[in-house]
């Protein structure tokens, strides 16, 4: 049986009921109603627009619960939702929505967000500086209200306000970055470089905001060599960025930030990245951050990344529609070109995935990301011999530029390997993983993998349980590792442990088919004829890989129980259907 693989490496503070007053996000927007909405058209246009909200189809879910308040507006329960997804669509209706909603600090922000907008600085100033006290708003409140002051012309008190910004704060290197904008956006270059340097002290490592800010200022004021150098420390302490490299380079020559809405656009992309940097279950309040920031700046392409990789996981084609529109121009565009190529794949559009990667590849011959890309692609649509080729070619690029493979290049190693071994091509793929292993030896996912093939080819299976003990120990809440241990058990004739330890591994894994076939055979080999069978039929059930499924048929004919057990099946496939 094929041996699941982990998913491709290049495919990546809660604001909560207590801030919010209800959750927020696609997946937990629309509250259970307390009354159905009154007339048919209102609840047709509700469900409908429910249903496009967990699609993560924003717009379209905005629209449809605009259509069902706007039958039914005296509904609170219809007026909540509405209000929640037309402020992640950046709908223009979200300011009128948000003064009746009353949804706490959302609706305040959305409302300081709408003066700002038409220029009222003073307005949105009034409104960020009323945010109630609570530990997030109290980190967030400078970095807004320090834009609205610097928009209402109060330059001074712009920077004492980010000045009060302790040193302990999380956001303090940007309240340090965003006063130097400020200062600069006023003219005041030698206040400045000031603030600039010691954001750049405060900043541990290199950043792209930092780059950007920073080598912006030194280019456009005589020091075009000390931005080039700060370009070249970023590459190297991220070389996925090379990809941009040039591109960043030429757009050092204008200012990042030009006017207070940008500025708070900035301001918005450093609070949600401070928010998906501390608590992964955010993503809601990450999301509305990202659409503030686009709605004070569409053209914010770091927020647009940010936003497709949001929703990659459950949205993938609402993710591709976040990255839509990106000029070519822009300096982030090779790396939204990138994401998108993935993303095209992963909506089944591979062709198209594949032609924008061969482009990418022809386009930055000396970079492996784009060819290890295209291997991904190409692997995931079972197309072996040409991803083998991508990967080849995404391995000597790594070596080249590295001198050698090292860190997180096993990713690439295990890629191959697992597209050799669907070629039948073992020696190569063994030899991939065992150098993917010496740059990463405790990582679970190459420690089981070569662990289990090892079983599946009857070779060495005291290496191969080695393996996947130390996988299970670095991972021990995963099923699929807990099956190859069972599956090993069995192969060394240890049936009771092997029983025992398949069939919590199909607790864990109930509609997994190997995991079911492997837990039948080892009731097969401790004499549970019928549960044997029983869990047989139940992997076919569960439609396995053509491959898979012949081995499942043939353990049935071996057992004399091929022609039996169609009406258990056929019970069984209805059962699987109704499931939920």
């Amino acid at each position: 049986m094929q041996r699941r693989v982990f998913p491709n490496t290049c495919q990546g503070l809660v604001l909560g009921i207590a801030l919010l007053a209800l959750p927020i996000g696609p997946a937990a927007a629309v509250p259970a109603l307390p009354t159905m909405p009154r007339s048919p058209p209102a609840l047709g246009a509700y469900l409908a627009g429910t249903v496009a909200g967990h699609l993560g189809d924003s717009a379209a879910a905005a629209d449809l619960l605009l259509d069902a308040l706007a039958h039914d507006p005296d509904n609170p329960a219809l007026l909540q939702p509405a209000f929640l997804f037309s402020t992640l669509a950046g709908n223009r209706q979200a300011p009128a929505l948000a003064a009746r909603a009353q949804l706490g600090l959302l609706s305040q922000l959305v409302l300081a967000d709408d003066r700002a907008v038409h220029g009222d600085w003073a307005g949105a100033a009034a409104g960020f500086a009323s945010l109630p006290h609570t530990p997030l708003n109290d980190l967030i409140r400078p970095l807004l209200l320090s834009w609205a002051q610097q928009g209402d012309g109060r330059t001074d008190l712009a920077l004492q306000t980010l000045a009060a910004v302790g040193g302990n704060s999380p956001l303090a290197g940007t309240a340090v970055l965003q006063a130097g904008t400020i200062a600069e956006l006023a003219g005041r270059t030698g206040t400045a470089a000031s603030l600039y340097r010691t954001a750049q002290a405060l900043v541990v490592g290199s950043s792209l905001p930092v780059t950007q800010v920073l080598g912006s200022f030194l280019a456009r004021h005589g020091q075009a060599a000390d931005a080039r150098a700060m370009v070249g420390t970023l590459v190297q302490q991220v070389p996925a960025l090379s990809l941009i490299a040039p591109a960043l380079s030429a757009s050092l020559d204008r200012p990042v930030v030009a006017n207070p809405r940008q500025g708070l656009a900035h301001a918005y992309l450093a609070i949600a990245a401070l928010l998906q940097s501390q608590d992964a279950s955010a993503k809601e309040a990450v999301s509305f951050m990202l659409r503030f920031a686009l709605d004070m700046q569409p053209d914010l392409t770091a927020a647009r990344l940010m936003m497709a990789e949001q929703l990659t996981p459950d949205h993938p084609k609402a993710a591709l529609a976040a990255l839509a529109g990106v000029a070519s121009d822009d300096p982030l565009a090779p790396l939204v070109q990138l994401r998108a190529a993935a993303l095209l794949a992963v909506s089944g559009h591979c062709d198209q995935s594949r032609t924008m990667l061969e482009v990418l590849v022809r386009q930055f011959p000396d970079r492996p990301e784009p060819a290890q890309e295209l291997g991904d692609v190409l692997s995931d649509a079972k197309l072996y011999v040409p991803a083998v080729t991508a990967y080849d070619r995404a391995i000597t690029d790594r070596s080249r530029l590295g001198n050698g493979l090292a860190g997180n290049d096993w990713q690439l190693l295990f890629s191959r390997a697992v597209a050799l071994d669907r070629q039948n091509q073992w020696p190569r793929a063994e030899a991939d993983l065992e150098h993917a292993l010496a740059l990463a030896p405790d990582e679970p996912f190459l420690l089981n993998y070569l662990g289990y093939s090892l079983v599946e080819r009857h070779l060495d299976l005291g290496k191969a349980r080695t393996l996947i003990q130390r996988a299970l120990d670095g991972k021990p809440d995963d099923g699929s590792i807990r099956d190859s241990l069972g599956w090993v058990m069995l192969r060394q004739n240890q049936v009771p442990a092997a029983v025992q330890t398949l069939e919590r591994a199909a607790e864990e894994m109930p509609e997994d088919p190997t995991v079911n076939f492997h837990l039948g055979t080892a009731y097969w080999a401790a004499g549970r004829k019928v549960e044997a069978e029983d869990q047989w039929r139940w992997a076919l059930v569960l439609k396995p890989e053509p491959a898979d499924a012949v081995q499942i048929h043939d353990a049935l004919r071996r057992a004399g129980l091929e022609d039996g057990g169609k009406a258990r099946d056929a019970t069984r496939e209805r059962a699987l259907d109704d499931t939920p």
